[in-house]
């Protein structure tokens, strides 16, 4: 008698008999509304007995696969079926794969493109099981999930637009919304001063100088956006799953920006002179005579800076455009149309400051005000520093390294200063400049970091108000009746540290604490797969997320703004008491 058919006679024995401790299988679906297009997800909740195990999705020659079956309405489709890893177990002398603990399955599902009218549909969900201890009985759960499918408030004939085009436009919109409002975020903030200078010093040139620099500022900026979300596209393809502020999670970027900033700021305070139209602000005495095509190329560099501070910052809007766009599902069209809005809507500003003449003559005019100007903006360009150094020791466990190519940086630049000089020989000049470049070689190879021990752990940003997330971690407190808090975050994210001072006021600790809300901190200074995952399940490409899971309805958080208060937060505490 071969093995396959003692086990199939060995389940049909055990099967009438009774387990005293049944698996049970919750499901529910991540959304009671959809619209057109939306992606959303039916979960199924395996708790399992201590003692019982049940078998893996796969085909085995032992004990019946556990399978999950949706039945759709018209239009919809499963997008895949996501189990867990299985563990490894010996039963009947044979090896096997399954699940011997709690767990959970997610089935992501597409609404179809064009829903005619608002209604209510069901999805009919079917999971089957083989639960097996010292007896084994097969189990079963069907249940029916209602859904109400959302006519989109944009289509139909007064919207103007063919109801299959409204997403995208919505999405496109969002783009363009969140890249302006990007401008007001933190860390753009040392380019917004650049750019003050930048159109102090043309104030009293002509309109078309004007809208020149402004256009070439602007190519800076979307040309910068099409290059990230190329490269994007180019690591999918490859299999990796990568997200907005990528470029930060490596240690040798964040020192490269320290080490620019760095420079930037010395050269503000007087260190070395290379001035404003370093970076697209032209406040040098000759700039008057400076060709037209090195000041485009300066506008074009002052863009593409302006993209590179502002990767640590999620705006407005932002999020949901760039988790649409950055989709498995996601075309590689719908990417570089997302990313371009985004340079758009961050060029608009000045732009719009450029083309329209009333506000172009509010511009104060140039003056020894600009040079005053300049050196107090070294202050925030090396706060700038400050903020980029504690990212890259967090990433490194190394703060010694930074500090000490900074040190090296700073030399270079004091030599060049001193002996860049008009009236000194050709030669001292050409030195002084070897010596220049010869320390910023030196300072990138003193912070190189290296391979980055697994046991090196990024300081958890919460400080001891949290602790760190996991799946498990996650599941585990909230099936103990505990209320969860998870804060997706990274040290790089100037956002994500804002929040986390309303997140951690003494207020809302008070309030987390009478509601049995406990914590979880995700953190995404360093690549995790594991975050990235989690941020696409809510359609999100960076940082900050925001959740709140009720254990009375676990599979149902609410997602809180990019930017919180402490409004938002008590009203969402409120709707889980």
């Amino acid at each position: 008698m071969n093995k396959t058919l003692f086990a199939l006679i060995f389940i049909l024995c055990n099967a009438i008999a009774s387990a005293a401790d049944a698996v049970d299988v919750r499901v529910s679906s991540s959304a009671d509304e959809v619209r057109a297009g939306e992606t959303f997800y039916v979960n199924f909740k395996f708790s399992i007995p201590k003692g019982q195990h049940i078998y893996s999705a796969e085909e085995s020659d032992l004990g019946q696969p556990t399978a999950i079956k949706l039945s759709l309405p018209q239009g919809y489709s499963l997008k895949n079926i996501e189990f867990p890893k299985p563990e490894k177990f010996t039963a009947l002398g044979m090896e096997s794969l399954g699940y011997s603990r709690d767990f959970s399955v997610s089935a992501a599902v597409s609404a179809p493109e064009n829903i005619p009218e608002s209604s209510s549909v069901n999805i009919r969900a079917d999971a089957t099981w083989l639960a097996c201890s010292d007896l084994c009985v097969p189990g079963e759960k069907s249940q029916e999930i209602p859904i109400r499918q959302i006519k989109s408030s944009a289509s139909g004939e007064s919207a103007g637009v063919p109801p299959d085009k409204t997403p995208l436009f919505t999405v496109l919109l969002a783009a363009f919304l969140g890249g302006a409002i990007l401008n007001l975020m933190p860390c753009v903030f040392p380019v917004i001063g650049l750019k003050i200078l930048s159109f102090a010093e043309g104030a009293g040139g002509s309109k078309k100088s004007a809208l020149a620099g402004a256009f070439f500022y602007s190519l800076g900026i979307v040309a910068s956006f099409l290059a990230l979300s190329a490269v994007l596209l180019a690591f999918r393809s490859l299999g990796e799953n990568l997200g907005w502020g990528f470029q930060l999670q490596n240690p040798m970027f964040t020192s490269l920006m320290a080490m620019l900033f760095f420079a930037m700021a010395l050269s503000f305070a007087g260190v070395f002179e290379i001035g404003a139209g370093f970076a697209g602000g032209n406040v040098q005495k000759n700039d008057s005579n400076k060709p037209e095509w090195k000041k485009h190329i300066s506008a074009i560099f002052s863009g593409v800076l302006a993209v590179l501070v502002a990767s640590p910052c999620t705006a407005p809007f932002m999020g949901s455009a760039m988790g649409a766009a950055l989709a498995a599902d996601a075309s590689n069209s719908l990417c570089f149309g997302v990313f371009a809005m985004i340079g758009l809507g961050m060029a608009s500003p000045y732009v719009a400051l450029s083309a329209i003449p009333a506000l172009a003559r509010a511009m104060p005019r140039p003056g020894a005000w600009m040079d005053i100007l300049k050196q107090l903006l070294s202050i925030p360009l090396f706060a700038t520093v400050i903020w980029l150094v504690w990212v890259y020791s967090n990433q490194t466990g190394n703060i010694v390294a930074i500090l000490s190519a900074l040190l090296i940086l700073a030399v270079g630049a004091r030599i060049f200063g001193m002996f860049y000089m008009p009236h000194l020989s050709r030669l001292k000049r050409a030195l002084s400049l070897a010596a220049f470049a010869l320390s910023a070689a030196a300072a990138v190879f003193v912070s190189y970091p290296g391979e980055i021990s697994p046991a090196v752990e990024v300081e958890n940003p919460a400080g001891d108000k949290a602790q760190s997330w996991s799946p498990a971690l996650q599941e585990k407190l909230i099936k103990d009746g505990k209320n969860v808090y998870v804060d997706f975050t990274a040290s790089w994210c100037l956002t994500c540290q804002y929040n986390k001072q309303i997140l951690h006021s003494p207020e809302i600790m008070e309030l987390f604490k009478k509601n049995n809300v406990v914590i979880l901190a995700g953190d995404w200074t360093n690549k995790n797969p594991q975050i990235t995952k989690e941020l696409e399940k809510f359609g999100r490409a960076g940082v900050p997320l925001n959740l709140l899971y009720s254990h009375k309805d676990p599979d149902a958080p609410q997602v809180l703004p990019a930017i919180l208060t402490k409004s938002l937060i008590i009203d969402a505490v409120d709707k889980i008491r």
